[in-house]
């Protein structure tokens, strides 16, 4: 029955989107998407079946939709600005839901003649689907969050050694971007020297960079530029304590990592290493207790 429903569902979807929407898809296109950066191995496996809902999707998904703004942001966090677009993200959100329920049914048929208590687990993996796409985004936003907030204060330094060196600002921008090691925040350096060379003004180009990181010790460099070539203050002095206080910033949070870190095996201890531990030892007690004789009283 369940397969019938689905072949009614799904044969008109797929006779719309290979009869009116395809033609209409070529259409939207222009160009090639050499532009694109590679995107992440689980959207290129589904990319075919994502390519055939788009048409559908775009209809429904307005680009000037709050949703698909906050998506574009969280997209430009995570460094998939140029790898995905919003709509293919959405219409992979259901796609992967699909996916979930297909399989959740005949797992779930399946556990229901061997263990009928676990058969509602399949169907809650079947709604992790649905918001595997989301957990996957935010934790590559954090994880991206973290390696600039790793290599900000590196770069600080770099800025503050380039310009005490004789360097003005730009020069000295594009210097420490050069030397600091591949990632995240090189290639939002190099964004933004892109962007001031085709004539975006520095301020600009700074706000667009604090704005695309949104992390608060970028703001307040980006800040701190901006006053300083307001007021017209020494730049060098400032970035200098801002590098310092940057550099103990991370000192300070390795040391809370350190510290946390006996609480976190705390459990993996307790979980996993104690009951073998107890097993062991209590394997070996119930042995010689056995062969000693001193458990012939519960057999008598």
């Amino acid at each position: 029955m369940f397969y019938f429903l689905l072949i009614l569902v799904l044969i008109p979807v797929i006779a719309w989107v290979f009869l009116f929407g395809n033609a209409w898809f070529q259409r939207a296109r222009v160009g090639d998407e050499a532009w694109r950066d590679r995107p992440p191995v689980w959207l290129v496996a589904l990319r075919p079946f994502i390519n055939m809902l788009l048409p559908l999707f775009s209809i429904f998904f307005n680009e000037k939709s709050t949703r698909n703004i906050k998506l574009a942001d969280k997209l430009s966090l995570a460094g998939f600005t140029y790898a995905i677009k919003p709509v293919e993200f959405e219409a992979a959100r259901w796609l992967m839901l699909l996916i979930g329920l297909i399989f959740a049914y005949q797992t779930a048929g399946i556990l229901d003649d061997i263990y009928p208590e676990m058969k509602h687990l399949a169907w809650s993996l079947a709604i992790l689907g649905f918001f595997y796409a989301d957990i996957w985004l935010a934790d590559m936003v954090k994880r991206r969050k973290t390696l600039i907030s790793k290599d900000f204060p590196f770069f600080l330094e770099l800025l503050v050694l380039s310009m005490r060196a004789g360097l003005n600002l730009s020069s000295a921008i594009r210097h420490a971007t050069e030397k600091i090691k591949a990632g995240p925040l090189r290639d939002e350096l190099e964004l933004y020297i892109r962007t001031v060379r085709i004539g975006t003004s520095r301020r600009a180009g700074l706000d667009e960079f604090a704005s695309r990181v949104s992390l608060p010790q970028v703001s307040n460099f980006v800040a701190a530029v901006n006053q300083a070539e307001e007021v017209g203050g020494e730049l060098g002095e400032l970035l200098s304590k801002q590098a310092a206080q940057r550099r103990k910033e991370r000192f300070l949070l390795a040391e809370e990592k350190a510290n946390k870190a006996p609480v976190k095996m705390l459990f993996p201890l307790i979980a996993c290493l104690f009951p073998m531990t107890f097993i062991i030892i209590g394997f070996t007690l119930y042995i010689k207790a056995r062969d000693s004789g001193a458990l012939s009283f519960l057999s008598g």
